[in-house]
């Protein structure tokens, strides 16, 4: 929009911040939000990350909140216009996990933190793989996630080297992969240093 610019470090502009109820019900939360936390490392499978909301309509009436809530989120610098430079999970959307006790800041209005994390980490635990496997690594990281998790982020992943075989005995797909971790040999000099993280642009099954 014109006008927009950096005042301070760390000022950033939300275009879309929408909570949806296990109902079905959108909540905008741009005016009630006070903070908004996300956190990547690469010793971590995904996203985690944490909002903070001033509620003066008691929006827990509406919904309510469940701890299974869909939250779409995108996020931008003022005058990054380029879409790497935009944090967008709009349609890839986090799932709320967990809200903080209640508290009463004073006036009617209510404070509680909401934890979020990518979809594909809440959706790991409800799945469990038995079937054999006989792949590079790299193949049966990608299968995981794309046949298992149904992620549709993008996913940057280092061929392996050599076939493996195993059957996964009822295993979940993200302990498959961080089996593969351990494992697996980059085609690439022999590194034996793989690592599986999220970033904000997606995931990644790489070396050191």
């Amino acid at each position: 929009m014109p006008g927009e610019s950096i005042f301070a470090a760390g000022d950033f502009l939300v275009d879309e911040l929408l909570l949806v109820t296990t109902s079905g019900m959108e909540i905008n939360l741009i005016k009630s939000f006070m903070g908004i936390t996300l956190y990547e490392d690469i010793f971590s499978m995904t996203i985690t990350g944490k909002i903070s909301i001033m509620d003066a309509v008691n929006i827990a009436s509406h919904g309510p909140l469940l701890g299974q809530e869909y939250l779409h989120l995108k996020i931008r610098t003022p005058n990054f216009t380029e879409k790497d430079d935009i944090i967008d999970f709009s349609k890839n959307a986090f799932l709320v996990h967990s809200i903080s006790k209640r508290q009463n800041i004073g006036n009617g209005i209510q404070g509680y933190v909401l934890s979020f994390a990518s979809q594909e980490l809440v959706r790991n635990q409800r799945i469990k793989v038995t079937q054999s496997l006989i792949d590079p690594w790299s193949d049966i990281v990608k299968k995981m996630l794309v046949d298992y998790l149904d992620t549709k982020k993008k996913i940057t992943i280092e061929p392996s080297t050599g076939i493996k075989k195993f059957v996964a005995p009822n295993m979940r797909p993200l302990d498959i992969v961080v089996l593969g971790t351990k494992q697996a040999i980059s085609t690439f000099k022999g590194e034996p240093t793989y690592l599986f993280y999220e970033t904000l642009k997606g995931f990644n099954f790489r070396t050191l």
